[in-house]
């Protein structure tokens, strides 16, 4: 876990996020706090998957997904033909869906693929 502040613009008006790291399942109190999550999980593994799928199911039963704004990053770094994709597209999505208000990107922080978005 850690602590970060980054500025960003969004439709032209600047705001200083501050983020917070967490590991392991989200808890009343976070849920009580967290204006937005970021689910993060690695295309090429089905555990990672799976984990973030039950963390989701979590934070929803503790708050609902409603009114967090949500976003599921799929990171794309490692897949090769020895760790191939493990995580289809749709199912990413499916589960993104099953939100209001999330957002899905796939990224590769090796070619800068959606690192900025």
């Amino acid at each position: 876990g850690g602590q970060f502040k980054r500025e960003v613009t969004v439709d032209g008006q600047s705001h200083l996020l501050l983020i917070r790291e967490e590991a392991g399942a989200p808890d009343a109190q976070f849920a009580s706090w967290a204006d937005a999550v970021i689910f993060v999980f690695s295309l090429e593994s089905e555990s990672s998957f799976e984990e973030v799928t039950q963390l989701h199911a979590l934070l929803s039963d503790l708050r609902g997904t409603s009114d967090v704004a949500l976003a599921l990053v799929g990171t794309q770094d490692k897949i090769s033909s020895s760790s191939p994709r493990a995580v289809e597209d749709a199912r990413a999505r499916a589960l993104c869906g099953d939100a209001r208000r999330c957002l899905y990107y796939e990224t590769c922080a090796t070619y800068g693929l959606n690192v900025d978005r």
